[in-house]
């Protein structure tokens, strides 16, 4: 069976002995039992600061984005949350206050009208579940509803797939959110969030850090050096089988597979998400169903983080034998 429900990648040893160097660093540091520092370990802002650019007075440390979403729900009495996306994030986010799905395309076309503050929840780069990224129409308007006084978060967590490790864009005035968890697996449970100004916080987005204890870990483990050790590990080997899956599908049947990231969202005509999953179970290949990404249109939605080019190819060519019934998305 061809796996392309989304399993992470294992870290190669080397990693796995550098991580286990680092943690007992960490252990011989002073006074580790201690509670977290409010906004992240000191040795942590640093580290996060050096490598991709967080400013430390404008950076929190939190465990996880979802962390960070069920920190940040409610603070404003309704919040607008792209579709497609993971189904968990609106659940969570409306747990505390009303949630209404909007499109990307509603967004550009000014379909916030609200009055009174709103919160605005995107992923940029390479959304899940297929692969977008903010484009410059779409980023200038999510600026404009930040400076109308909305708050913009954009969740960065696949900015890792980035293959020249730039900069992901982010709207004026927008906060961003990310984690380790598509770089390192979600049992990493480190990430953090920046505000567009250094203006005080509210308490609740600041108590969800990790123990000290792993925070000095990942200050100590954390460089350039571990990180391409990372990226090599997890990420480039996704973004090949991605990219197999690509060629091989317009090579036999002419499609023209959009985006990036690990991720991809095909439609489904004449068949319902569950036929479709069971359809393609029969014929060896292991997909999730659209719905569970809060996908309004029957869909089904493949993930090459546990492929290899050669079974992304074997994919593409059992899905390419269902031409009549599978599709690539159009932009929602």
């Amino acid at each position: 069976m061809i796996d392309l429900t989304g399993p992470l990648r294992p870290w190669s040893p080397r990693v796995v002995t550098r991580f286990g160097a680092a943690q007992e660093r960490a252990l011989d540091s002073p006074s580790w039992w201690k509670t977290p520092a409010w906004r992240g370990e000191p040795a942590l802002l640093e580290r996060l600061a050096e490598l991709f650019g967080a400013p430390p007075d404008r950076t929190v440390v939190t465990s996880s984005v979802r962390q960070f979403a069920a920190s940040w729900a409610g603070m404003t009495a309704s919040t607008l949350v792209e579709t497609p996306t993971f189904a968990d994030l609106p659940i969570i986010l409306g747990s505390r206050g009303r949630v209404r799905s909007i499109s990307w395309q509603s967004l550009a076309d000014g379909g916030v009208c609200e009055v009174e503050p709103v919160a605005v929840w995107v992923t940029s780069p390479f959304r899940n579940p297929d692969g977008r990224s903010l484009d410059d129409t779409l980023a200038v308007a999510l600026g404009q509803l930040a400076a109308r006084g909305h708050l913009v978060l954009v969740n960065q967590v696949y900015r890792w797939f980035t293959s020249d490790a730039a900069e992901p864009t982010l709207p004026v005035g927008a906060w961003s959110v990310t984690s380790l968890a598509k770089l390192a697996g979600g049992g990493a449970r480190l990430g953090w969030f920046t505000t567009p100004d250094a203006g005080e916080l509210p308490r609740e987005l600041t108590t969800g850090a990790p123990p000290t204890l792993w925070q000095r870990t990942w200050a100590e483990f954390l460089g350039l050096t571990t990180l391409r050790a990372l990226w090599a590990d997890c990420v480039e080997p996704t973004m090949d089988a991605r990219r197999a899956f690509a060629e091989r599908v317009a090579e036999l049947v002419g499609w023209r597979v959009d985006g990036g990231g690990l991720s991809l969202l095909l439609g489904c005509d004449g068949i319902d998400e569950d036929a479709a999953v069971r359809l393609l179970e029969e014929h060896g290949l292991s997909v999730s169903r659209g719905a569970a990404f809060g996908s309004d249109k029957p869909s089904v939605r493949l993930a090459f983080s546990g492929a290899t080019r050669t079974e992304s190819a074997l994919a593409a060519d059992i899905l390419a034998t269902f031409a009549e019934i599978f599709h690539p998305m159009q932009r929602q």
